[in-house]
């Protein structure tokens, strides 16, 4: 049997070296390599010499509760008898505020709130509260999965760029995959630790200096501006900027692990599916054919109203969605069966999948069989996924990437399943670090359901090979994509 064991891999110590005194500072750690606790040890330097008093973590909805346990185990000594710590929630009741009135009122001993990234795009009393919180004492802010602010327009990344950087001592970043789409990604993320670092205060001059692009008129006032692909040379150059200010480390760096295994489970269509998924290809390509232009996101657009047929879906004209026969589901519970008893995780990249799944799974193996973890049990998955982890007889996690893909640890599965998969890297990736871990003896093997010969075999091969579909689709091969 294989044998994980820890490497004389001495990373705490050299991390306290390289970011000690950074008023800026990038943690581009994978899952489990330990960022969190290389970040609550800054902290805990920098406390001990007066340099702050708070801490202010922002992560992903999915993520930002599992901080409460990580700062039970990580932070110990005069540190943890001092510190109060508070986790903010949007539908908190009277004692839930009462209890953050006197959290927001400690000036005596070091403080850190938790919030959730999601709440800065709308909810103003988080806004308010994050902002008031960094005003009174001396503090550092980090941003967990630090690619949820990569977007330049968004609301919250605009938020934390123009009115909270200002206002703390420190800043840190935290994430695995820090360019998960393309270079442009880097922007925002090192915009908010120090403008110094990339050289440009507008995203447009950035893209303008590191991005090919082109002007296309789609019948608008004026063309647009859109990105067309990047040169290594300049890439490399974004390396360099950003290693002085970084610290870079992947699990294999510190452990030997199970190697992973990836399989193909093929699905056959039903005669309705095949029809539909012909229809849509041929109109597909006809409304490409007579576009000036072909953009990216046009392709991927009709790639994915391809793949949802071959998952049993269909969209009408009213927006509505319909169900198709399909075969997938059966062959799913297949696969399942043929497990040795383990757990699985299964991804879906549909809200009505998880529904759909759910039912049959409760149906064959009972109802205490299945876990969730999406967006439509936001206040029952932390129970779903205890459960997942500690009972024996809740064998299945049905999850959604976006919901449960980063921060989550479910290494008690040796099984993963892509019931289906979406187009986004940065889902690929994170989702596959659920499963492993430290001390792990033995390989998770990642299964990937597809129709052999549609666009479903573009889609896996360009993630297996850590590549986003944007980056190599253009106007002049979309037909190559739609198969």
């Amino acid at each position: 049997m294989y044998q994980t064991k820890v490497k004389p891999w001495l990373h705490q110590e050299q991390i306290a070296q390289k970011i000690d005194g950074k008023r800026a500072f990038a943690l581009l750690c994978a899952m489990r390599t330990g960022k969190t606790k290389m970040l609550l040890d800054d902290f805990g330097r920098l406390e001990d010499r007066a340099e702050v008093d708070d801490l202010l973590v922002i992560a992903p909805a999915g993520v930002y509760h599992t901080w409460l346990t990580a700062i039970d185990d990580h932070v110990g000594g005069s540190l943890a008898s001092r510190l109060s710590v508070h986790l903010w929630e949007a539908s908190a009741g009277r004692q839930a505020e009462r209890d953050l009135e006197e959290f927001m009122a400690i000036r005596h001993r070091p403080r850190i709130l938790l919030v959730n990234v999601e709440a800065l795009s709308s909810v103003i009393r988080a806004r308010v509260l994050c902002k008031d919180f960094l005003k009174q004492r001396a503090s550092m802010l980090a941003i967990d999965e630090s690619t949820t602010i990569k977007n330049p327009t968004a609301r919250r990344t605009k938020f934390i760029l123009n009115e909270l950087k200002y206002v703390t001592a420190y800043r840190r970043i935290l994430t695995g995959l820090v360019s998960p789409k393309n270079p442009l990604d880097l922007w925002a993320q090192f915009q908010f630790l120090d403008r110094r670092i990339l050289g440009y205060d507008k995203f447009t001059a950035f893209r303008a200096r590191y991005a090919i692009t082109k002007q296309v008129d789609f019948g608008g006032r004026y063309p647009a501006t859109i990105v067309v692909g990047f040169r290594p040379d300049d890439v490399e150059t974004l390396h360099r900027l950003i290693e002085p200010h970084s610290f870079r480390v992947r699990l294999e760096d510190c452990y030997d692990l199970p190697p992973k295994m990836y399989q193909f489970r093929d699905v056959e269509l039903t005669d309705e599916q095949r029809k539909v998924y012909q229809k849509i290809k041929d109109d597909a390509c006809a409304r490409l054919s007579d576009e000036d232009h072909v953009s990216a996101n046009q392709v991927i657009t009709q790639i994915l109203r391809m793949h949802q047929v071959l998952l049993g879906h269909v969209g009408l004209e009213d927006g509505r969605t319909a169900t198709l026969p399909e075969r997938r589901t059966d062959e799913l519970m297949a696969l399942l069966d043929e497990h040795d008893g383990g757990k699985a995780v299964i991804w879906v990249s549909y809200d009505d999948d998880v529904v759909k799944l759910t039912a049959r799974l409760r149906l064959e193996h009972g109802e205490a069989s299945v876990a969730r973890f999406w967006g439509g049990n936001r206040e029952e998955r932390e129970e779903e996924e205890r459960r997942f982890r500690e009972e024996e007889g809740c064998r299945f996690m049905i999850a959604t990437a976006s919901a449960g893909g980063r921060g989550r640890k479910w290494d008690v599965a040796d099984l993963v399943v892509y019931y289906s998969n979406t187009p986004d890297l940065e889902h690929r990736s994170q989702s596959e670090e659920r499963t492993q871990g430290v001390g792990k003896v033995r390989s998770v093997l990642y299964v990937d359901m597809r129709v052999p010969g549609t666009v479903e075999d573009k889609i896996i091969a360009t993630l297996r090979k850590k590549i986003t579909m944007a980056s190599v689709i253009n106007g002049d091969n979309y037909q190559s994509w739609l198969i």
